[in-house]
């Protein structure tokens, strides 16, 4: 059996996600697929507007046959962990023949050069970084502008132009799938990676289109959408989302469990970088060189999330930055465990969020030879041996009990969810 992977947020699932998991299955000839989905956190630095669950419920009837999570720890961090964890996962299923990712570049040529030379770089290239990251640029600028100034050659002598390359760096996607193929290099597995070229509106486009519009533009839209017992019947959401992506938002919207959007958190957010001292706020991920008394300083003069991001917002540290710190905060999560987790691989367990009865054939044929535990039941998070995989589950605990304190009924935020729910078996 041929297996494809994918490694998704579908926040929410629209038709840009139909068409790449159709393709991916079609372009791949594989008979079944795996997805990698992130947990209620997203990576740039907010929540989910519906919780895993109901997006695994999606993604099952959208073609997926095996859902897996990818823990908050990483769907809510920078590129490079949020690609290493999920590689790390479908890696160690043993059974994933290809990663299928959207770019928009949609080929690999230029992808696979910047990422085989990143995957090992070398001291000039980390100098150049180093002073582009001095002059104040951001990291991913930084980043961009070393990779200009490198003349470098591969081993089979051919000369790359790297100045003319690196634009690939200008595109979000690109970058996500620059930093997968850089894991799975660095794992020497033996998944090969296939893209395809992301159709319809940009990343970041607030464009309403017939179809394909962006999940920016789809999310800023609900955010503005009132009357929502008559979501199913609005034009612009069934122009954008296949049928069963707006029936489950429907129904989650309808009990109260969404949609859940980063001002819900604003109050608690803004009440903790108050209390907390800077030299707790100097721990959390991504925080350095006196961001600590940024974040302070304009939580004391804040009255809502979006302020105080505007205030934090420096050329060096763009918003998703500062959003993700906001979520570690939330979380509980640190840069020393997240460093520490990195130390180990990254990704620490593999937890079954639902699959058909193809993934069920998949996960018995192949459940010998993962090289990762398996968790199917929360509890049993508990009997593992290993204590960097006890601490990331139990982020995962502290992050959904802070999700659900986001969902618009107070009935449904009562804490403890994650030992509620089981795998989603969809027949």
């Amino acid at each position: 059996m041929s297996v494809v992977g994918v490694i998704a947020e579908y926040n929410p699932f629209h038709e840009g996600h139909a068409y790449h998991l159709k393709n991916a299955k079609k372009i791949t000839e594989a008979s079944a697929c795996v997805c990698v989905l992130s947990s209620n956190f997203v990576q740039r630095g907010e929540p989910a507007v519906i919780n895993k669950w109901a997006r695994t419920k999606i993604a099952l009837m959208s073609g997926a046959d095996l859902v897996i999570e990818l823990p908050a720890a990483f769907s809510c961090a920078s590129a490079e962990y949020f690609a290493s964890a999920a590689v790390k996962i479908l890696d160690s299923l043993s059974c994933v023949d290809y990663l299928c990712f959207g770019s928009e570049e949609g080929s690999l040529s230029k992808i696979e050069q910047v990422a085989q030379y990143l995957a090992h770089e070398n001291d000039d290239f980390k100098k150049s970084l180093k002073s582009f990251l001095d002059q104040g640029l951001s990291f991913a600028a930084a980043r961009q502008e070393a990779l200009k100034s490198i003349n470098q050659k591969t081993d089979n002598t051919s000369d790359i132009n790297f100045s003319s390359i690196s634009s690939v760096l200008d595109k979000p996607n690109n970058i996500l799938g620059i930093e997968y193929i850089k894991a799975i290099k660095r794992l020497k597995s033996n998944i090969k990676p296939v893209t395809i070229e992301r159709v319809g509106e940009g990343y970041n486009s607030l464009r309403h289109a017939s179809s394909f519009s962006s999940a920016t533009a789809i999310r800023r839209y609900l955010a503005s959408f009132t009357g929502y017992e008559n979501i199913l019947e609005d034009d612009f959401l069934k122009s954008n989302l296949p049928r069963t992506s707006l029936e489950v938002l429907a129904h989650e919207f309808s009990i109260g469990r969404g949609p859940v959007f980063p001002e819900a958190y604003e109050l608690i957010l803004l009440n903790l970088l108050r209390r907390t001292p800077e030299k707790e706020l100097k721990k959390l991920p991504y925080v350095g060189e006196g961001l600590e008394n940024r974040l302070k300083d304009a939580a004391l003069t804040s009255t809502s999330i979006q302020e105080l991001v505007s205030k934090v917002v420096t050329s060096r540290y763009p918003s998703s930055r500062i959003k993700r710190i906001l979520c570690a905060l939330l979380t509980g999560m640190t840069g020393e465990f997240l460093d520490e987790l990195k130390h180990h691989g990254y990704a620490q367990y593999i937890r079954i969020l639902g699959f058909n009865e193809r993934g069920r054939k998949i996960l018995s044929q192949y459940k010998k030879k993962v090289s990762l535990p398996i968790i199917t039941k929360a509890a049993n998070y508990t009997k593992m041996e290993s204590p960097q995989l006890r601490r990331l589950f139990m982020n995962e605990i502290h992050s959904t009990d802070a999700y659900v304190l986001g969902y618009p009924d107070p009935r449904q935020r009562i804490g403890g969810s994650e030992f509620k729910e089981q795998p989603l078996y969809l027949k």
